[in-house]
């Protein structure tokens, strides 16, 4: 029997405080990879990833998928499992945004089984290599800006440690 969908856990934040959402920080056990965020063109995917690193979701959670010089991914709660997630799926936020090596996307099921092209709530991936085939099929919410040497080293396992999502300070005048 099928599991129904939960609702997003949390409501939007305002564009102003959602646009402060600018940079993370991906600990694991292999070293630090550093992205920035684009909330400007996904809000719903950004808020989730502070959402979710903030009530540390990913803490702990291994490398699921490694295929060698393409893409990595990573996000289900149980390695056993590669639909876990959080119970809930993401609105589409299909950009210009094109997928190239070291971008920052959600996983989603396929058309067939997801006609509203929903992302999952949880797995993301980091390609390894351009892959232009994935525009407007994936939502992309950020890229490696730091660390990319490192999304080239994890392997199927390789382990989360931290998931830290900045917020720029508001600047008052």
């Amino acid at each position: 029997m099928a599991q129904e969908e939960q609702q997003v856990p949390f409501k939007l934040p305002p564009r102003s405080e959602l646009l402060r959402i600018k940079s993370a920080v991906l600990t694991t056990n292999k070293g630090r990879i550093i992205f920035e965020l684009y909330p400007e063109t996904a809000p719903w995917h950004v808020a989730n990833f502070k959402f979710l690193a903030d009530n540390d979701f990913y803490d702990g959670i291994r490398l699921h998928i490694h295929r060698r010089g393409e893409i990595i991914q990573m996000g289900t709660p149980r390695l056993a499992d590669p639909d876990g997630g959080p119970g809930y799926s993401l609105p589409p936020e299909f950009s210009e945004r094109s997928h190239v090596r070291g971008t920052l996307g959600m996983a989603r099921r396929p058309d067939i089984i997801n006609p509203s092209r929903k992302s999952h709530g949880s797995q993301f991936h980091i390609l390894l290599t351009d892959a232009s085939r994935l525009d407007g099929s994936f939502t992309v919410f950020g890229k490696v800006v730091k660390g990319m040497d490192v999304a080239d080293s994890l392997r199927r396992g390789d382990v989360i440690q931290d998931l830290t999502v900045f917020v720029r300070p508001d600047r008052k005048e």
